[in-house]
């Protein structure tokens, strides 16, 4: 989502002519964590022995990374949506998705380490991945959309200024 919400971002900013420069000279605290949390993402799924502890130091650095960086408009959005999904995540032993959203959003279940099926025991169901977008064939929570709206605003907004 981070990702995926910083590209429109910088493709946003570039369309109504601005110019990539700003992204380019500005600092970003802890940019190591944040890089080192895509890598432990990417790399996960290849190793199932330690896959979930990987997501939950992924999700761990997107959020502290995000927060070092609140003076950056829309980092507090990527911080505060990582912080809900590590919550999630970690009093469900996993991300819980509704099968229910799914099937709303023409999505196939995950079948990764880091994804459990919605249940009545559920912690936190409302904040799991229960918003289906169908457009995207995906399903997604509340931290997922405020990190995705953060990682919009973050280039967006840098791109904006002179």
């Amino acid at each position: 989502m981070l990702a995926s919400g910083a590209l429109l971002g910088v493709i946003a900013g570039l369309a109504i002519g601005r110019s990539w420069r700003p992204l380019a000279a500005v600092h970003i605290r802890w940019f190591p964590l944040l890089i080192a949390g895509l890598l432990a993402r990417g790399i996960a799924p290849l190793v199932p022995a330690v896959s979930f502890p990987l997501y939950v130091f992924a999700l761990a650095g997107t959020a502290v990374g995000a927060a070092a960086n609140v003076r950056l408009v829309g980092a507090a959005l990527v911080a505060f949506g990582g912080a809900l999904n590590l919550v999630v995540v970690l009093l469900n032993h996993g991300m819980p998705v509704d099968p229910g959203a799914v099937a709303a959003a023409s999505a196939s279940m995950p079948t990764d380490a880091l994804h459990v099926t919605v249940t009545g025991a559920t912690i936190l169901a409302a904040l799991a991945d229960v918003i289906p977008v169908a457009i995207a064939h995906a399903v997604y929570s509340v931290g997922d959309v405020c990190i995705a709206l953060g990682g919009f605003l973050v280039p967006f907004v840098l791109l904006i200024r002179r």
